[in-house]
C-alpha cells in the first residue's frame, strides 16, 4: 500500500490508539463488572470486536497493495463485519443500559419492542447481503445454487450506479443511532444507587458518542460507494494513485471519528461506572483510563512512526521495550506520589487524639472529634455541607456535628425507620427534609447502626467516589467509637471519683451513727434492764436502735445477684419492688407481656443484672422525688415490659412531679445509662413537670438459653 508517509503515520498511530484502547475497554469493564451479565458480555464483547476490527485495519494498512479480485472479495466482506454489526450492539447496549430488560423498564420496552425485532431481522439480513456481496460468479457455485443467484444479482444491482447494500447502510446506522438516542433521552427506571444522577451527567457523552458514531456510519458508506464508483476495471477493483489518497484521507477522518467515540466512551465509563454497574465511580480506575489513553497515543506515534518509516523489525521491538520501561517506571513514580497525597489526607484521622490528655483535663470528650471531621469534610470528600449524627446507644455520649460548624443538625429518626440493616454503602435522601443533604451513608458498629453521615454536593458539582465514601464512613465509624468512647470513660472516672467520696461518707455516717446513736442506745437500753427499770423504756431505746440500723441497710445497695439467677429478671425486679419500695406508692402496677419472662433468659448475666440496677434506680428516684403534694390523685406506678425479636424494653411510668431537673439522683442516672451503652442497651428519660416521668430501658437479648 502507498501513500504519503505522514498520511501513513497519522493512520497507524490511530490505528494502534484505537486498538489499545478499546482492547482496554473490553478487558476492565468485564473483569471490574459488579455481576457478569450477558450485558456485561455484550459490551464487552463489542470493544474487543472493535479492538479486533483495528488490528485487521493496521495489518491492511501495511499490506503491498490493494487490489481486490472477485475471488478475494469475500475476505472483504468478512472483515466489514465489525462494521456492520457494532451499530447494532450499540443499540442493544444502551437498551440494556437503560433498563430495558429489568423489571422496571415497562415503558422502555413498550416503545422499543417492535425496534428491536426490526433492527435485528435488518442486522441478520444486511450480514447475509454482505457475505453474498462477495461470493465470486463461478458456474459451479451458479448450478448448485440456481435459487440463490437472482437474489444476489438482486443485492449487487446499483441505483444511479450504487449498490443497494451502500444505500441501506447509513439508513441501517440512522436507525439505531435514532433508537439509542431515544433510549437515552427516556430511559428506564434505574435499580442502582446514583444511577440517575450517573445517567444524567453521562448522558451528553453518550448523545455525542453516537452523533459521532451515526457520522462514521455515512463516512464508510460514502467511501465504500465511492470505491466502488471509482476503481472498477472490468472484473477487478483496482485501488492505487489518486484513488488510494482518497480513500486515505477518508479512512483517517472515520479513525479519527472512532477515536473520538472512543474516548468519550471510556471517559463515561470510568467517570460514572457506566457499564460495570458499580455503586459508586471508583478514583483509581479514572486515573487507570488516563493513563491508558497516554500509553495508546505513546505507542500508536512511536510504534506508527517506525512502521511507516520502514525501520527494520528490530527498532520497532527496542521502541516498544524502551516505551514499556519507560511507562513502567512512570507509573511506579505516580503510585508512589499518590500514595503520599493519601497518607497526607489520611494523617488527621489515624494520628493520636491524646485521649489520656482529654480524659484528665478536657471537660466534655465529646468535643474532641471535630478536627477529625473538618477535615474530611473539607480534604478528603470536598463537600458544601455535612452532617455527623450519632445513632442507637451512642447517641447519648456523642455530640452531633456538622459542616459548617454553624449549621443545625436535622433530625434523622424518619432515616433510621427505613430498614437500615438493609442500606448499601450510600442512599440518596431528599434535601429538603435533611437541610440540603443529598446522600446518607450509614455507619455501623459491633452492636448495629451507631449513626448517619449526611453529605451535601460537592464542590464543583462532581460525584463522590467509591474510595471517597469508603473513607467517610471508616472515618465517621472511628470518630463515634472514639467520642463514644472516651466520654464513656470519662464519665465512669467521674463517677468512680463520686463513688468513691459517696462511699467514704457512708462508711463515715455509718460510723458515726454506730457509735455515737445505736451503741449508746443498747448501752442505755441494758443499764436500763440491769437497774430493774420497766422494760418498755428499755424496748423503746431497742427499737430506736433497730430503727437506724435499718436506715443504714436501706441505704447500701443490696446483693441481688442470686435473686436474679435463682429466680429470673422479671420475678427478681418484682420482688425487689414490692420488698423495697411498694410502700412509697399508692398502687404499683404490672404490664408484663406473654412471653417475656422467657426471652428475658436469653439475656447474658452481665446485661440481666444492669437492666436490673438501673430498674432499680428509676424506681428508687420515684419513690423518693416523684410523690405528689398533699391532696394529689394518687401516686401510681407502671411497670411495662415488650419483648420483641432482638431487644427487650422495660418502661417505668409514673404520675409523680416529674424531673424539674435531672440533677435529683442524677449521679445515678448518669451512672447507669453508661452502664447500659457499655452492655449495649440504651435508657432515656422524658419527664413533663407536675404530670409524669417516664423511663424507657432497651436492652439487646442475645443468644443465651436458660438451662
Amino acid at each position: 500500500m502507498t501513500l504519503s508517509l505522514l498520511l501513513t503515520w497519522a493512520l497507524l498511530t490511530l490505528s494502534l490508539f484505537n486498538t489499545i484502547l478499546l482492547l482496554w475497554l473490553g478487558i476492565v469493564v468485564w473483569f471490574n463488572a459488579e455481576r457478569r451479565s450477558w450485558g456485561i458480555a455484550v459490551t464487552a464483547g463489542g470493544f474487543i470486536l472493535g479492538s479486533l476490527f483495528f488490528i485487521s485495519h493496521s495489518a491492511l494498512l501495511l499490506s503491498e497493495s490493494l487490489s481486490f479480485t472477485r475471488s478475494n472479495t469475500l475476505w472483504l466482506a468478512v472483515g466489514m463485519t465489525p462494521v456492520v454489526v457494532l451499530p447494532f450492539v450499540w443499540y442493544v447496549v444502551l437498551l440494556w443500559y437503560s433498563g430495558y430488560w429489568t423489571g422496571s423498564g415497562g415503558q422502555l420496552r413498550q416503545r422499543h419492542r417492535k425496534w428491536v425485532w426490526l433492527t435485528t431481522v435488518v442486522l441478520v439480513f444486511g450480514f447475509v447481503c454482505l457475505i453474498l456481496l462477495g461470493i465470486p460468479h463461478v458456474p459451479v457455485l451458479m448450478r448448485l445454487t440456481p435459487r440463490i443467484w437472482p437474489w444476489l444479482e438482486t443485492i449487487k444491482a446499483p441505483v444511479l450506479g450504487i449498490p443497494l447494500v451502500a444505500i441501506g447502510y447509513p439508513l441501517y446506522v440512522l436507525l439505531c443511532v435514532a433508537l439509542s438516542l431515544d433510549a437515552l433521552r427516556r430511559p428506564g427506571v434505574t435499580e442502582r444507587v446514583m444511577g440517575d444522577v450517573a445517567r444524567r451527567r453521562a448522558r451528553p457523552w453518550l448523545v455525542t458518542a453516537s452523533l459521532l458514531l451515526f457520522a462514521v456510519g455515512v463516512l464508510v458508506a460514502t467511501v465504500l460507494v465511492w470505491t466502488i464508483t471509482h476503481t472498477r476495471v472490468g472484473g477487478y477493483y483496482v485501488i492505487y494513485g489518486e484513488t488510494l489518497a482518497v480513500i486515505g484521507r477518508f479512512d483517517l477522518l472515520i479513525s479519527l471519528l472512532v477515536a473520538a467515540v472512543t474516548v468519550l466512551l471510556g471517559q463515561a465509563m470510568t467517570a460514572y461506572e457506566l457499564f460495570t454497574g458499580k455503586a459508586l465511580p471508583r478514583q483509581g480506575l479514572t486515573r487507570q483510563w488516563k493513563r491508558a489513553i497516554l500509553l495508546a497515543a505513546g505507542y500508536g506515534m512511536l510504534i506508527g512512526g517506525a512502521l511507516a518509516w520502514g525501520l527494520r523489525p528490530i527498532y520497532a521491538v527496542l521502541l516498544t521495550a524502551w516505551l514499556m520501561t519507560a511507562f513502567f517506571a512512570l507509573l511506579s513514580w505516580r503510585s508512589y506520589v499518590e500514595w503520599e497525597h493519601a497518607m497526607r489526607q489520611l494523617r488527621p484521622f489515624v494520628a493520636s487524639q491524646h485521649l489520656y490528655d482529654v480524659l484528665l483535663t478536657a471537660p466534655d470528650a465529646r468535643k474532641n472529634s471535630s478536627g477529625p471531621f473538618h477535615a474530611l469534610c473539607s480534604t478528603v470528600l470536598d463537600t458544601a455541607l455535612a452532617h455527623l449524627i450519632p445513632a442507637g446507644p451512642s447517641a447519648a455520649f456523642v455530640v452531633p456535628q456538622s459542616y459548617p460548624a454553624d449549621r443545625p443538625c436535622p433530625p434523622i429518626s424518619s432515616l433510621l425507620e427505613q430498614s437500615p440493616e438493609t442500606a448499601g454503602l450510600i442512599t440518596a435522601i431528599d434535601p429538603a427534609a435533611y437541610d440540603g443533604a443529598l446522600w446518607a451513608i450509614p455507619l455501623w458498629g459491633d452492636r448495629g447502626l451507631t449513626g448517619m453521615l449526611l453529605v451535601g454536593p460537592r464542590r464543583g458539582a462532581g460525584l463522590y467516589t467509591q474510595e471517597e465514601i469508603e473513607i467517610a464512613r471508616a472515618t465517621g465509624e472511628r470518630i463515634i467509637d472514639t467520642a463514644a468512647g472516651s466520654a464513656l470513660s470519662q464519665r465512669l472516672m467521674q463517677l468512680q471519683r463520686e463513688r468513691m467520696a459517696t462511699t467514704q461518707i457512708l462508711d463515715q455516717r455509718t460510723r458515726r451513727v454506730l457509735h455515737d446513736e445505736v451503741l449508746p442506745l443498747i448501752h442505755t437500753a441494758m443499764l436500763s434492764l440491769s437497774a430493774g427499770k420497766p422494760t418498755d423504756v428499755a424496748f423503746e431505746q431497742l427499737s430506736d436502735a433497730h430503727q437506724e440500723i435499718s436506715n443504714l441497710l436501706r441505704d447500701l445497695p443490696a446483693a441481688t445477684t442470686p435473686d436474679i439467677v435463682r429466680l429470673g429478671l422479671m420475678p427478681a425486679l418484682r420482688k425487689m419492688v414490692n420488698a423495697e419500695f411498694a410502700p412509697a406508692f399508692d398502687s404499683v402496677a404490672w404490664q408484663i407481656e406473654d412471653g417475656v419472662e422467657a426471652q428475658a433468659a436469653r439475656l447474658s448475666p452481665l446485661a440481666a443484672e444492669t437492666l436490673y440496677y438501673a430498674t432499680r434506680e428509676l424506681v428508687r428516684n420515684a419513690a423518693k422525688y416523684g410523690r405528689p403534694k398533699q391532696g394529689a390523685a394518687e401516686f401510681r406506678l407502671t411497670i411495662s415490659a415488650k419483648a420483641g425479636a432482638d431487644r427487650l424494653r422495660l418502661i417505668i411510668q409514673d404520675n409523680g412531679v416529674g424531673l424539674g431537673d435531672v440533677s435529683e439522683g442524677g449521679q445515678g442516672l448518669a451512672l447507669h445509662s453508661t452502664l447500659m451503652a457499655i452492655a449495649g442497651g440504651s435508657l432515656s428519660v422524658e419527664s413533663a413537670p407536675g404530670q409524669m416521668t417516664r423511663a424507657e430501658l432497651v436492652m439487646p437479648l442475645g443468644n443465651r438459653v436458660a438451662g
